[in-house]
């Protein structure tokens, strides 16, 4: 930093501005210059300090006591001033690089199904389950006609409701036999109608027809 002092030729206005002084802790310096003013055509810069007003120091004066130290100068203004060193940059801050995130959409769902479809679906699309499938296999293997008098399970079942199981079943020699001797009417009326519903509905579910 160096010294530098001016003469600035009267009257005012001087051109420039203070700032600081003893009731601000700080240095009086300039702090403003008018464009063509008298202190910028004098060269001097804003931020340097202020040492001398009519070569009395400004240590110890106040803000307001230099202004009016100013103000008294008619005639000329002489002052000494010490020009503060050129601004230096800023170092430069490193900032985090702040990573952009992309968001993903998620993958978009199939459309659902509408609901008429649905309830047409459950409607036309047979819904047995296992148990159910397993029974009806069963059953058409029941329906079918076997050889011989081996009774199926179904009409074992009739015969339990019909109260007529304890009925054994006469081997194949003897049914032989037993069966030109024994008319067709030796079974209970009540067991032929019920052998007969059976068939019926058993046909019935398997559209057979």
């Amino acid at each position: 930093m160096s010294n530098y002092s001016v003469s600035l030729v009267g009257p005012a206005p001087w051109g420039f501005r203070l700032q600081g002084g003893k009731d601000f802790n700080v240095p009086l310096s300039i702090s403003r210059l008018n464009d063509g003013g008298k202190a910028a055509r004098a060269h001097v810069g804003i931020g340097d300090v202020v040492l001398t007003i009519d070569g009395i120091s400004t240590d110890g004066m106040t803000h307001l006591e230099a202004q009016n130290k100013i103000k008294a100068c008619t005639g000329n203004l002489n002052m000494t001033l010490q020009r503060v060193a050129s601004v230096q940059k800023p170092d430069l801050i490193n900032v985090p690089k702040i990573t952009t995130v992309t968001k993903k959409n998620p993958p978009k769902r199939p459309p659902r199904k509408h609901i008429v479809d649905t309830y047409t679906e459950f409607y036309h699309t047979p819904t047995h389950s296992d148990a159910s499938k397993k029974r009806l296999i069963e059953d058409t293997e029941d329906w079918h006609p076997r050889t011989g008098t081996t009774q199926s399970r179904s009409f074992r079942i009739l015969a339990q409701i019909t109260g007529t199981d304890h009925m054994k079943e006469p081997d194949r020699e003897a049914a032989k036999k037993t069966k030109e001797k024994v008319p067709i009417h030796v079974f209970s009326p009540k067991y032929t109608k019920l052998r007969d519903w059976h068939h019926e509905v058993s046909a019935r579910v398997l559209n057979v027809q």
